[in-house]
């Protein structure tokens, strides 16, 4: 029964998740376009309409698995080192979507030989938001991910 009942609970927090990420990507989306604009000042321009009609199945199921899966490496933790490790988490998530857009629109811009202006035109969807993301939720369990296998290890 126990075992039933921890699966019932991973799957609504999958379900809680995607319904959250469902609702808070336009954010992340504003987010990494304010950081674009911010490394890259003038040099880029958004261009056209920002039209996005669904949220992307890839970063839903991404969010979905990275919460159950820090649900399950937060259990068992004390609250000292869950508030450290939830911290952490946070704290490299953002890190990472801020050097990964710095990196990226650099590119964008070095890749511009031919722009008017020195001004690169980019498009709201050339961004691929998705990798900067998931890439932001994989950097942020590292610590769990890592604390974990040095764990299991060392019961051997």
């Amino acid at each position: 029964m126990n075992k039933l009942k921890n699966i019932l609970l991973l799957l609504l927090v999958f379900i809680l998740t995607v319904v959250i990420a469902f609702y808070s990507e336009n954010n992340y989306r504003e987010l990494v376009r304010q950081l674009f604009n911010f490394f890259q000042g003038d040099k880029i321009k958004f261009v056209g309409k920002n039209f996005h009609l669904f949220a992307s199945p890839y970063l839903l199921v991404a969010f979905g698995l990275f919460c159950v899966a820090l649900t399950v490496l937060l259990y068992g933790q004390s609250k000292k080192r869950r508030l450290i490790y939830f911290g952490l988490t946070i704290l490299l998530f953002f890190i990472t979507t801020i050097a990964t857009t710095f990196v990226d629109s650099t590119g964008f811009v070095v890749e511009c030989t031919a722009c008017q202006d020195g001004v690169r035109n980019l498009h709201y969807n050339e961004i691929n938001y998705d990798f900067h993301f998931i890439t932001s939720l994989v950097v942020g369990l590292l610590p769990f991910l890592w604390t974990f296998f040095k764990k299991q290890t060392s019961k051997r």
